[in-house]
């Protein structure tokens, strides 16, 4: 595995769990207690992201600095946008999250539907819509689900669920639901979120009692036995959970090649870390927001103009792309000058590039990187599956804004705008990968 990779992890956190695996004999596992003592690397000091310096001097960056090659896939449309893509070892081919659908994508294709289906309010909808995790070894996808159906709309009962092979499921005639999944591991939760999961276990963002952050993690195995529970923040601020339920929260996780390891930050945190197995943690990079943070003692009061906090967090081997909203400053917009309602507002983009050790904030306007690979839009990640980042826009804006210089570099992207199959209505996952 590389250096600084972006990476993610095999398990989540959360603060009383039980877990009880149901099958279709009903076999209900007792879970055990903490099994491991938590165990903080300090053995390589965190990378400094000097972000309220670079906010000052705006520099443009070029997209070949952090990609080498542009892949181009249709997604489908306005109805059901992409809000997580998960690449699979199948020559180019993606598994993306129209939530709350499921397609199979690659290039050159006929999309095709996922055999799985499952409403809106079945999905676990404290996952961000990011509820999905592909094993590569077994091909089997694992869901977060809410535990909601007709009967049942109110309690929540969420629980992981093991669908069949990748194979299986795409060549299903009839779509398997919610209640015809048999391997459904429980997650009973209390005041803790799903903060990742995959084959293996997850991880919990724990809060203590009615605090409204959190102030670390716990790990666990499928079963629900807990393996360990990470202190990453004390003492806690004195505010309620209903305090900050309307202040907007960043978390992320990313897995590597892999999968066995995770990259996190958790809610009003300046600080990325990297659970490099489950009862092993390190810091990977401290950000640094100066007057412009939001401190503990100020979630009990409306957040004041200038405050800063994170949004996204994407990582490639050669960079970190964040994305930041400051209150009070203008918005991110796209190219019609809305925000798009199924991303993040940002207001500032910040870029840490390995190589250098440098940060640097993007110019508001310029859309990201300056994309010098074929002559094409200018990139900004949306999600990140592995080492590609991905961005997602309409065709009608590249046809509508793309300037075709001539240039030999276009050819691959002009071939796809000019194909009659591409259609107006659709949208574009645009993956950056690194050759």
């Amino acid at each position: 595995m590389k250096t600084n990779q972006p990476v993610l992890i095999s398990i989540l956190l959360t603060s009383a769990v039980v877990g009880c695996k149901q099958t279709d004999n009903k076999v209900c596992h007792q879970p055990a207690p903490p099994q491991y003592e938590a165990v903080y690397d300090r053995s390589t000091a965190p990378l400094q992201i000097e972000i309220e310096q670079s906010l000052q001097h705006p520099a443009n960056l070029k997209l070949s600095q952090i990609a080498s090659q542009l892949e181009y896939y249709t997604v489908g449309d306005a109805r059901f946008p992409v809000t997580q893509a998960i690449e699979i070892p199948d020559n180019n081919a993606f598994i993306t999250f129209n939530y709350p659908r499921i397609y199979y994508r690659k290039q050159d294709v006929p999309s095709k539907r996922y055999g799985f289906k499952a409403l809106a309010y079945k999905w676990n909808n404290d996952m961000n819509k990011t509820n999905l995790f592909y094993d590569k070894k077994t091909t089997r996808m694992y869901c977060a689900l809410s535990g909601l159906d007709q009967n049942n709309k109110e309690e929540k009962a969420p629980y992981i669920g093991e669908l069949p092979p990748l194979d299986t499921l795409l060549k299903i005639q009839n779509y398997i639901f919610p209640e015809d999944i048999t391997t459904r591991y429980p997650l009973h939760l209390t005041h803790d979120r799903l903060l990742g999961f995959s084959s293996s276990g997850y991880t919990l963002c724990h809060y203590e009692g009615d605090a409204g952050e959190p102030n670390g993690i716990i790990t666990f195995n499928l079963q629900g036995d807990t393996l360990c529970k990470f202190i990453l923040k004390e003492p806690a601020s004195a505010a309620k959970r209903w305090q900050t339920d309307s202040i907007p929260s960043f978390q992320t996780f990313f897995w590597n090649n892999e999968q066995n390891q995770m990259t996190f930050t958790i809610p009003f945190c300046d600080t990325i870390y990297r659970l490099l197995d489950s009862r092993t943690i390190s810091t990977l990079y401290a950000l640094n927001l100066g007057e412009k943070s939001i401190s503990g003692d100020q979630l009990t009061q409306p957040v004041a103009n200038g405050k800063i906090w994170l949004r996204t967090c994407y990582e490639n081997p050669k960079s970190v792309c964040i994305g930041l909203r400051q209150k009070g400053a203008p918005e991110i917009t796209n190219w019609l000058g809305h925000t798009d309602e199924y991303k993040p507002v940002l207001t500032h983009r910040i870029v840490y590039l390995k190589e250098n050790g440098k940060t640097y904030a993007l110019p508001r306007n310029s859309g990201g990187f300056v994309n010098d690979i074929d002559d094409g839009l200018a990139f900004w990640p949306d999600g990140q599956t592995d080492d590609c980042l991905y961005m997602i826009r309409t065709v009608t804006e590249m046809r509508e804004t793309v300037k075709r210089t001539g240039s030999a570099r276009q050819q691959e992207l002009l071939r796809f705008l000019d194909n009659p199959q591409v259609h107006e209505r659709d949208y574009v996952m645009i993956v950056a990968r690194i050759k």
